[in-house]
């Protein structure tokens, strides 16, 4: 289960998935011994971050949707997960998302995930699953200009039994970190076209041969 509660709060603590710590310094003096660093722990589940859909350009002011899968590719089950992201800049201060029914979300300054009612299972059996989804629409400032850089993805806890329940600025206190994957995607906000000018409709063709004059004297 997992709470809204101080839900970022533990952010500080996330690590990269593809962050490794580095090899121990060497060293000259042969009556000592450098200790090993220890290497970052394996996260408890794996996410592979599939059908993301977004507009590579819009206008300015227009509005943008953002969706995307989540898989749990393991080792092990989750469910003390986040779905969701850092949103770019230059956006009103509504939205708009979707998900599974019973999902609940927060937004934090440019943060917002989601934790979605599901367990994910690397390997599901019958009844069970192993991913999950989100949609989430902005709206841009009018004023926004440039190219926004979005990043979609999720993020997992290694909660010991009997801690589901804390938030995560206990989670931090007790030194447990979080691993987060996302992936970036990004857009581009074009100027509005000039009018392209559209010529009248030809006029209709007479249903007859028009009188004709001839000139006098001929």
């Amino acid at each position: 289960m997992r709470r809204t509660a101080g839900m970022l709060a533990g952010l500080t603590l996330l690590v990269p998935l593809a962050l490794t710590a580095p090899p121990a310094a060497a060293t000259t003096a042969p009556a000592v011994t450098a200790p090993a660093t220890p290497q970052a722990k394996a996260p408890y589940a794996n996410f592979k971050i599939h059908h993301v859909s977004y507009p590579k350009k819009v206008k300015a002011g227009s509005k943008i949707t953002y969706s995307f899968q989540i898989t749990n590719i393991g080792p092990h089950s989750a469910d003390y997960y986040y779905i969701g992201g850092i949103l770019p800049k230059g956006i009103v201060s509504t939205l708009k998302w979707g998900g599974p029914k019973g999902t609940d979300c927060l937004w934090e300054g440019r943060e917002f995930w989601c934790w979605p009612p599901p367990v994910l299972y690397p390997n599901p059996a019958e009844g069970e699953t192993d991913s999950t989804w989100l949609t989430i629409q902005i709206t841009l400032l009018k004023g926004t200009r440039g190219t926004l850089s979005t990043k979609l993805g999720a993020i997992t806890y290694d909660v010991p039994t009997g801690a589901d329940n804390l938030d995560k600025r206990q989670l931090k206190d007790l030194g447990i970190k979080g691993w987060i994957t996302t992936r970036t995607v990004k857009t581009k906000i074009v100027s509005p076209g000039s009018r392209v000018y559209v010529p009248p409709p030809p006029k209709p063709t007479p249903s007859r041969t028009p009188d004709r004059n001839r000139k006098k004297g001929t």
